[in-house]
């Protein structure tokens, strides 16, 4: 099973929740126009959306794991995650960062933690290759998505060729 989190349109989660019911298994998130699933295939569950050309679905971001977290650990979880992920980003590549928080407003700052993830990766990323990687931050070959939902967050590498194959894969 995949992991996703399914950004609907403005006031159009529960028509959402019925249009994608028979592709995975999807619940409420307790935020407004966020649905939290898990599908058999991810590919399989994009193509479908995209067939249906739904009008209710605003984005879907893949997740490759979830976990739990307070504001003071977060910062420190997320790095024991991503040295993980560094380990897929080939050198040469680019790559960027993007924080999605929902909830603990004030008690977390996308922007800190995007900067602060980013400069780790490049840390990283510059010792294991011996020269400065590349950033790009509008469209990278790596994109690490990061979602916050209340005290839950998933986390995933999501590589340019799916973004361009499924316009509806898109981080903020």
């Amino acid at each position: 099973m995949v992991y996703v989190i399914v950004v609907c349109e403005r006031g159009e989660a529960f028509t959402a929740l019925r249009e994608i019911s028979d592709l995975g298994e999807f619940k409420e998130t307790g935020f407004r126009d966020v649905l939290q699933g898990q599908v058999e295939d991810l590919e399989t569950f994009l193509e479908e959306i995209t067939k249906r050309q739904s009008t209710t679905i605003s984005r879907v971001i893949p997740v490759e794991e979830f976990f739990r977290f307070k504001p003071e650990n977060l910062l420190e979880i997320l790095k024991e995650k991503i040295r993980i992920l560094v380990d897929r980003i080939k050198e040469g590549e680019s790559f960027c960062v993007r924080v999605e928080r929902r909830g603990f407003k004030g008690a977390i700052s996308s922007s800190e933690l995007e900067r602060g993830l980013g400069g780790y990766i490049w840390q990283l990323l510059k010792d294991k290759y011996g020269k400065p990687p590349k950033v790009d931050l509008t469209n990278p070959d790596k994109l690490i998505s990061i979602q916050t939902v209340g005290g839950v967050c998933g986390i995933a590498l999501i590589d340019r060729r799916l973004r361009e194959k499924y316009p509806v894969v898109r981080v903020k």
